[in-house]
């Protein structure tokens, strides 16, 4: 008689997450329909079943599971997994520098106090390698990936090696060249033979080519206009495309234990926390190729890794001791904006209602420095804040500091003992708002303005900097700038920029092509270094990227592109 109560108890809590299940899924299509996404597969599974599996087309065009979509920047963990197969066969080690592996690689190392650019730094994005190079990044006929070492070894290194977390895709094309170098084998056979074969991923593959994969360009835009995908230059870091199908199978290699890609012991290196005592990282927590999540800590360790080409959205999550993960994949630009409930919101319901305990003790907390408001100096953090992307400045006015951030000012109001909310001055009273949070710190020396992101997380938005004297020659530079390096094959990343002076420092304007669907027009500040080199100022992805003049002429390269002054 008990017995049967049990499994009758069972049955009823079967049947309510079962339900949850079937309100969960509806809302989430009507989510995605509400953000103008035109078609999405998505998956939630363990190592030996699907806890959801769909697909949602505006159009009603057929998608599902066998279904081809760009995977973006989730490109980098299947790159990240061929360097750590090559580390398990003993052929690469992790802490040596990448020119052991690539002797011709000679980035200009600009601080000599810097150790070593090592595979370790680079997988984890803490190298000071540049961002990106935005000369042919979408084309319809990429040249080879390699051509990125010329580039690289034209260029200086951002910041010193294991500084700050700055995303960098270069990073993961150079990566391509160690497993091309290592093994013997071009980077898309040693993939598709490690990779793809073993887990039966037959529907993946490399968007390449656009005039013979015009199948693969299937594209649209954030009102559900169709838009022409061109592939992407720097293969290892975004250019594979694949189905949900096989996007399970891949996801799975990581929770089964079956040791099919990597010996557990290996998946345990990529999920350790890398860098709990990076200070300027701040809450970012870095496991080698993915980022940990800050949220949904029921689920013990969560990492995620993201994608995005020119219209496509992909975002990868690995639970490893819930045993769960998640994909989402979309040809549109807010294809994976609400794909976090997939994670935070579904993966938690499953382990309360399947009554799992994942084993939260190896989700290490990361370091951070707070000092509170009372014990600071508020007064020492007015001046001028740079940023890759935005320049401000803080003066002290009516006993508060105000920031001015692109022509609009406002108090910072204490909100609790380390953090302000903006506010305005009205008949005399403080109008606060709650919908953003900031925190002023030093850190070893340097003042930083720390934003509260919406999402959750803690971002530097400017560093504290003085400015230095302007020599003559930049103060002649000022003026608009247009491209002039686009082939007529690609699709110009950025359409323009200027350069101006102001309040004490050389300033770069530059605006991305309107075609794209990511990238926002930036305000940086230059850190004058010679007659024709600078360096954006503050920390993040973006910054000590070199802007060159060439000597006695009015143009200059930035990111890979040429621009000449109008």
């Amino acid at each position: 008689m008990m017995l049967l109560y049990l499994i009758c108890i069972s049955c009823a809590q079967q049947q309510t997450f079962e339900e949850y299940l079937h309100i969960f899924n509806d809302d989430f299509k009507e989510e995605l329909a509400g953000l103008n996404v035109s078609n999405a597969s998505y998956a939630v599974f363990s190592k030996d079943s699907v806890i959801l599996q769909d697909s949602f087309s505006a159009a009603g065009s057929g998608t599902n599971g066998e279904s081809p979509f760009l995977i973006g920047s989730v490109t980098k963990v299947f790159t990240a997994v061929a360097i750590m197969q090559l580390f398990e066969e003993g052929i690469i080690e992790l802490d040596k520098p990448i020119s052991e592996y690539v002797p011709d690689f000679k980035i200009t190392q600009r601080f000599p106090d810097s150790g070593p650019i090592t595979i370790r730094a680079v997988l984890t994005h803490h190298a000071g390698i540049p961002s990106d190079i935005y000369l042919n990044k979408f084309s319809k006929k990429p040249e080879d990936f390699n051509s990125v070492l010329d580039y690289l070894n034209s260029r200086f290194t951002c910041y010193p090696v294991g500084k700050i977390w700055a995303y960098s895709n270069l990073g993961y094309a150079l990566l391509g060249i160690v497993v091309e170098r290592a093994s013997g084998m071009k980077y898309e056979e040693y993939i598709a033979r490690h990779i793809f074969e073993p887990l039966k991923m037959d529907s993946s593959g490399f968007y390449y080519d656009y005039l013979s994969q015009q199948h693969l360009s299937h594209a649209f835009d954030d009102k559900g206009n169709p838009g022409v995908e061109l592939p992407l230059f720097d293969k290892p870091a975004g250019a594979i495309y694949s189905t949900v199908n096989d996007m399970i199978r891949f996801g799975r290699a990581f929770i089964d234990g079956k040791e099919n890609l990597l010996k557990n012991e290996t998946l345990e290196q990529i999920f350790l926390l890398q860098n709990k005592e990076n200070l300027l990282d701040l809450d970012h927590r870095s496991a080698i190729c993915f980022t940990y999540k800050n949220k949904a800590f029921e689920l013990g360790r969560l990492l995620e890794h993201g994608g995005a080409t020119m219209y496509h959205r992909a975002q990868l999550v690995i639970a490893p001791d819930a045993g769960l993960a998640s994909v989402i994949l979309s040809d549109s630009p807010t294809g994976k904006d609400n794909a976090w409930k997939l994670d935070e919101q579904l993966m938690v319901e499953y382990i309360r209602a399947k009554k799992i305990t994942p084993d939260r003790d190896l989700n290490h907390d990361k370091m951070m420095q707070f000092t509170p408001i009372a014990s600071k100096n508020l007064k020492s953090f007015t001046g001028t804040y740079t940023m890759p992307g935005m320049v401000c400045s803080f003066e002290w006015k009516d006993d508060h500091l105000s920031p001015t951030i692109e022509g609009e000012n406002f108090y910072l109001v204490q909100h609790d003992s380390n953090s302000f909310v903006p506010a305005k001055r009205f008949m005399g009273l403080m109008l606060k708002s709650r919908k953003m949070y900031f925190l002023l710190e030093e850190i070893d020396g340097e003042k930083h303005f720390i934003q509260a992101m919406p999402w959750g997380g803690l971002v530097i938005i400017g560093t504290q900097t003085t400015s230095e004297p302007i020599p003559m020659s930049w103060q002649n530079r000022t003026g608009e700038y247009t491209v002039a390096s686009a082939g007529v094959d690609e699709i110009p990343t950025l359409e323009n920029a200027s350069i101006s002076i102001e309040n004490g420092f050389v300033v770069l304007r530059y605006g991305f092509n309107s075609a794209l669907t990511f990238g926002q027009d930036a305000t940086v500040a230059l850190d004058i270094a010679s007659d024709n080199e600078a360096f954006v100022l503050g920390y993040g992805r973006g910054g000590g990227e070199a802007v060159i003049f060439e000597p006695g002429k009015n143009c200059f390269e930035f990111m890979g592109m040429k621009f000449e002054q109008i």
